[in-house]
């Protein structure tokens, strides 16, 4: 909606509406949606923040994570510590311990907030997949870095490598606008190209 203001038109920002704490479980999502937003909330679009707060994540034991991943099809190692498949449905999250569930659940959480065109060109092999496993989790770990009682480091650490190489190389404003927004350059092509190379 547009909404006149001494004849400039300013587009009026959608009201984001707040989830209720009503549960433990809900604490350590919020923590974990608050630190991911304190991080990144003028690189994502309201209406998708919106939808993680009507589609909040699920932490489960590890028997409802696992048959929740044996309904979608795939069988996870007791290393994956948690899934996503979208925008709409809830991240699926491993109890363990509160850092832990806050760090993962912040990691889905950016899954679900990739723009779904970089997503798609992210997914479309192995090497750009494990390229996105990092970028995702290097922005996690800024989102997390003071948390107490995280350890970083322990997921993914090439690829996180690769992806700290990459935003030092085209800029993280320009990574982020990519991958939140699918703003992408002809230099970031290439580069993500070059990088993607080590994640093979």
């Amino acid at each position: 909606m547009m909404i006149k203001s001494d004849e400039t038109e300013v587009e009026e920002v959608p009201t984001i509406k707040e989830s209720p704490i009503e549960s433990p479980d809900d604490i350590v999502r919020e923590i974990s949606r608050r630190r991911v937003l304190a991080e990144y909330s003028a690189d994502i679009p309201p209406e998708r923040i919106q939808c993680l707060i009507e589609a909040p994540d699920r932490l489960e034991t590890s028997d409802e994570f696992q048959k929740a991943a044996e309904g979608e099809g795939f069988t996870p190692s007791e290393r994956i510590l948690g899934w996503s498949k979208d925008l709409e449905s809830p991240a699926h999250v491993r109890r363990g311990d509160v850092p832990t569930e806050i760090a993962t659940m912040a990691h889905e959480d950016l899954h679900r907030m990739t723009s779904p065109e970089t997503l798609r060109e992210m997914s479309a092999s192995e090497p750009t997949n494990q390229l996105y496993e990092g970028i995702t989790e290097y922005f996690s770990e800024k989102s997390v870095e003071d948390l107490h009682g995280h350890v970083a480091g322990e997921c993914y650490p090439e690829q996180v490598a690769m992806a700290k190489a990459l935003a030092d190389d085209v800029g993280e404003d320009s990574l982020r606008a990519y991958f939140f927004r699918h703003e992408l350059t002809d230099g970031l092509q290439k580069a993500m190209e070059r990088h993607a190379e080590g994640c093979v």
